[in-house]
């Protein structure tokens, strides 16, 4: 589904506002949910990344965010998103994807951003297709001490929960 379960989304909102970025770049938009969440208590220009077009015009993205960029993140020139953005949001897009191409996204992302905050569920969640939307299909699961692993060093602050598990990592 192009939205995420309210669970730490306090803790999400509280580390956006305090990272005080100038650009956030939200990959796998979905349904705007961390615009709606922060984007007003920032004054950073807010760029979305969604794979899925049609979620541009059925939750309004353009609205919600100052430019969309069409396409999946595997796959794109990350400098023609942003250079060096302050903050990159990636909300429950991981386990849409193979668990062998994730550290391989991770570290390009990491490569790029000054901060990322990541979540992702922690139990199993079985979900196929959704609309049609086959960047929706669940394609691998992690655990609190997967990911954590998996984004290594640079890890300054966490949070697990029952469905979420929260990462803040910081470049050095």
């Amino acid at each position: 589904m192009p939205t995420s379960d309210a669970e730490g989304k306090p803790w999400a909102r509280a580390r956006i506002v305090a990272a005080n970025p100038k650009v956030v770049v939200d990959v796998g938009a979905g349904d705007g949910t961390y615009s709606r969440l922060a984007r007003a208590d920032t004054d950073a220009r807010w760029v979305a990344v969604e794979a899925w077009g049609p979620y541009v015009t059925q939750y309004s993205l353009g609205e919600l965010y100052d430019e969309v960029v069409l396409g999946d993140i595997r796959h794109i020139d990350l400098d023609t998103v942003a250079h060096e953005p302050d903050l990159v949001i990636v909300g429950d897009m991981l386990e849409h994807l193979p668990a062998d191409e994730v550290p391989v996204l991770v570290r390009r992302l990491q490569g790029w951003a000054r901060r990322l905050l990541v979540s992702v569920p922690v139990l199993h969640l079985e979900q196929g297709a959704v609309g049609g939307n086959w960047f929706e299909r669940h394609l691998s699961e992690w655990s609190f001490e997967a990911m954590l692993d998996v984004l290594g060093a640079g890890v300054t602050e966490s949070i697990c929960g029952d469905v979420l598990a929260y990462y803040l990592w910081e470049r050095s």
